[in-house]
């Protein structure tokens, strides 16, 4: 008599783990605002650290040169297009989500000037505020307008003066109109004699830089470190001195002349300061050039 065969064990296929919907949910915010692409590979792990609150409240995504995703803390690599930031809340909440353009500055400059600026100063969004809680927030809106400003021009390397608060119809004023004074806020005058002490503090700060500066540090520089300062130096010089003769500071100046400011002198020497440095800068320049161009 044969002996029943024995029943095989068989092994059932083992269902692959349920994505976690987190993780798709950034991956498909990512590949909406970056473009689609390679999924994470090695970079799960940086996304699984961050949603579970190990890592820091904050996570980059941008496409690598293959067009993998990569993510890491901020601040972001410099060598990236765009990016996608990922912020956790303090408490509980949705992730927050959104681009981060490839100059964060200027989109920040102009978010500045163009939304946070309208809005906060807008008297209309501050009707049953007191009066002194009112000009408070708007000095501080104003203050930080003219940080940005002054920031996103020394990251170009140039010294970019800011207007006061009140001078954006100054132009259209008809200084010939004996009466134009009394269509003038009388804390534009304060404003302006103000704006001339944070100029001079700028444009000292410029014309004290010395080309020695990198030999003091401890570094060597060749003859092309020399004359690219002085080029530097003679285009930041312009810069300032087109400022300080555009129509909206000369129409400011004049009121200040109508009203007998005692701030005149101070614009006057700024002003002779800046032309004496240009024309130091420009005669360093061409001394400088002049052997490559016998050469």
């Amino acid at each position: 008599m044969e002996a029943a065969e024995e029943p095989t064990a068989t092994t059932e296929p083992v269902p692959d783990a349920a994505p976690d919907p987190a993780v798709s949910r950034l991956e498909r915010c990512a590949a909406l605002a970056l473009g689609p692409g390679p999924g994470l590979g090695t970079a799960a792990p940086v996304l699984r650290s961050f949603l579970s609150g190990a890592a820091g409240p904050a996570l980059l995504a941008w496409r690598g040169p293959g067009g993998e995703l990569e993510l890491s803390p901020p601040p972001p690599p410099s060598a990236r297009r765009k990016a996608l930031f990922f912020l956790r809340p303090p408490g509980p909440g949705a992730l927050l989500c959104g681009d981060l353009p490839a100059d964060p500055l200027r989109h920040f400059a102009a978010l500045v000037e163009e939304v946070i600026v309208p809005i906060l100063t807008n008297q209309k969004n501050h009707q049953g505020w007191p009066r002194v809680v009112s000009q408070d927030l708007i000095r501080h809106v104003h203050n930080l307008k003219s940080t940005v400003f002054k920031v996103v021009g020394q990251v170009k390397g140039k010294t970019l003066l800011p207007l006061p608060a009140g001078s954006e119809g100054i132009e259209d004023i008809d200084l010939e109109n004996e009466k134009c004074l009394e269509l003038i806020d009388k804390s534009l005058v304060y404003a302006t004699e103000s704006s001339i002490i944070d100029w001079s503090y700028q444009i000292q700060e410029a014309l004290k830089k010395e080309s020695s500066e990198p030999l003091l540090q401890g570094s060597n520089p060749n003859p092309k470190v020399e004359l690219e300062f002085w080029e530097n130096r003679c285009e930041n010089l312009e810069c300032i001195y087109n400022q300080l003769r555009a129509k909206k500071v000369s129409n400011m100046i004049e009121v200040l002349k109508r009203v007998e400011s005692s701030y005149i002198p101070t614009f006057n020497t700024m002003l002779m300061d800046v032309e004496t440095g240009k024309v130091l800068g420009r005669l360093c320049h061409s001394v400088g050039f002049w052997p490559l161009s016998v050469a």
